[in-house]
């Protein structure tokens, strides 16, 4: 399927995306994926303020509403992320969850704080994928994470080629925190988890084309980083490996949870190739600026940021040029496996400041083709990996 056949979608109760580089949902092939749903009118008015289930009932009944209008149902859902303004919040949205959910077929789940959405009264945004082709759908959770099972959550949900794995906690198999606030302990405890799920799935870490690492405390990304470069990957070759994200967020599920681990696997049997460019600084790393399988089309593109080869700040304090310069990563990495910017389906945009991402949307109209933006989900971070970063741009791309 070219980039021109692809569809995006924006419904009528979503309309103030209208004139914006951003679309509700971006359809390609069986694929669908859907921005943040939030509680908000057609000009994106918060509604049911202060009332987290309510607002999370409004997101789950425009997400159905969305997944409906392409053929599908919420059982073709197999990943969501969902952003809280207050991560003591997330139980009450799973519980909610459970009312919109197939039961035993949960998608995988990674919950986590943020220090603001779109606007201050928007307390939780839900971001999906779905898959809407008529294959089985799978999902696992291993008897070490027994205790998803007691929540609208699998561990990792599979359907066709694609596996989502849950962003993974360093828990045992009860739920009790394992070595609380401890990030490389926990980031070992998780990369052993994550390979118990994609091996109950059918594959293991090389069918991995995404990850993302999520921190309660920044300084915790060093230890995620290195321990996966130099204990769980050390042998691989540079041009091999996944595209690596790193966030800081202000909550995770349980209070002494430090790290969660979220991953896409394509169960291609091609081998997987990763580009790069001199312009990452982390371009001798193993760490993929954009990584898929070579017979692939799905691209896992690691979050681009404003620093040259050798960690100077680009721009420093300019929120546009900052982000002007992280799109240019983006095409740049996907020009390297045969993709440009008009591939890209779906961003999430991590700011400094929450309120900094009409000026990213915005230049965003500069790169991508009007009605044609992809499905995009801003959100407030704690902190990115240098000082000086005000946003992170993540992406995936279809090529």
């Amino acid at each position: 399927m070219a980039a021109s056949d692809r569809k995006f979608i924006t419904p009528e109760n979503q309309k103030w995306l209208a004139g914006r580089a951003a679309s509700a949902a971006v359809r390609c092939g069986d694929l669908l994926f859907v921005a943040g749903q939030t509680a908000t009118d057609t000009n994106l008015n918060p509604e049911a303020r202060g009332d987290v289930k309510a607002q999370a009932h409004r997101a789950f009944a425009k997400l159905r509403a969305i997944i409906e209008a392409e053929g599908g149902t919420m059982d073709d859902v197999l990943d969501i992320m969902s952003f809280h303004t207050d991560p003591r919040t997330i139980d009450a949205v799973l519980e909610v969850a459970r009312e919109w959910l197939p039961a035993g077929r949960y998608p995988a789940w990674t919950a986590f704080g943020s220090t603001g959405l779109q606007h201050p009264d928007i307390l939780v945004s839900l971001r999906a994928i779905a898959h809407l082709g008529k294959v089985d759908k799978k999902c696992v959770t291993p008897d070490s994470m027994a205790w998803l099972r007691g929540l609208p959550i699998s561990a990792g949900c599979r359907k066709g080629d694609y596996m989502f794995v849950s962003g993974i906690l360093s828990s045992d198999a009860s739920g009790k925190v394992l070595d609380p606030s401890h990030h490389d302990k926990q980031a070992r405890t998780a990369y052993v988890r994550l390979k118990e799920v994609l091996a109950a799935g059918g594959g293991g870490l090389d069918d991995i084309v995404d990850m993302i690492a999520f921190n309660q405390d920044a300084r915790g990304m060093d230890a995620s980083v290195d321990i996966w470069c130099n204990e769980i990957i050390p042998e691989k070759p540079i041009n091999t490996v996944t595209a690596y994200t790193a966030i800081a967020t202000s909550g995770l599920y349980r209070l002494g949870h430090v790290g969660a681990y979220r991953a896409i696997a394509d169960f291609n049997p091609s081998p997987r190739v990763a580009a790069n460019i001199p312009s990452v600084h982390w371009h001798e790393q193993r760490i993929g600026g954009a990584s898929k399988k070579k017979n692939g089309r799905l691209v896992g593109i690691a979050g681009q940021v404003a620093s040259d080869g050798q960690k100077n700040i680009i721009a420093q304090g300019d929120t546009a040029a900052q982000a002007r310069y992280c799109f240019g990563q983006i095409n740049g990495v996907l020009e390297k496996l045969g993709g440009s910017l008009d591939s890209v389906v779906e961003i999430t945009s991590f700011h400094k400041d929450p309120r900094a991402w009409e000026t990213v949307m915005e230049v965003g109209r500069e790169v991508f083709k009007p009605g044609r933006g992809p499905a995009w989900t801003p959100v407030g971070a704690t902190g990115l990996y240098l000082e000086g970063y005000l946003h992170e741009i993540y992406a995936l791309a279809v090529i």
